[in-house]
């Protein structure tokens, strides 16, 4: 009987973990669509990205990530994108976002990648000035 009721429970817990899967999977989708809307990012196009900076004169700044859990998602609305002291810095920049890095050039770009976050600050002519993000000056990481 208590195998039953136990069965029971877990079959009734299934359908909203799938809901629940679908409606996260549905928010990690609609985060490109946003970003392309706003056009303020590139998304995922890094030869696009090296054509505007050429274009204007400005550095990119790349932000290699995983597509935003919904965390991530806040952390872009909340302070990324509105807060008025980072908007106008980002502004220097052509502002870039990649994150499906196959095929991405890891002889320019050198970072840990088990990091799901990471910046660099380039000129057009593919010199990289600076980077954030990465574990290069870290080598005990057990306890992150």
């Amino acid at each position: 009987m208590a195998r039953l009721l136990l069965l029971a429970v877990v079959w009734s817990l299934i359908p909203s973990s799938f809901a629940f899967a679908q409606s996260r999977e549905q928010k990690v989708l609609a985060d490109r669509k946003k970003v392309e809307a706003e056009g303020f990012w590139i998304y995922n196009d890094f030869e696009r990205g090296l054509a505007e900076a050429k274009k204007t004169g400005k550095p990119l700044l790349v932000v290699l990530r995983c597509i935003p859990c919904e965390e991530c998602v806040k952390l872009d609305d909340e302070l990324i994108d509105q807060d008025p002291r980072v908007k106008p810095l980002l502004q220097k920049y052509v502002c870039l976002r990649i994150v499906s890095t196959n095929g991405l050039d890891l002889s320019l770009f050198q970072y840990d990648s088990d990091q799901s976050f990471a910046m660099f600050m380039l000129n057009a002519d593919r010199t990289i000035y600076g980077r954030f993000g990465t574990r290069s000056h870290r080598t005990e990481w057990e306890h992150d």
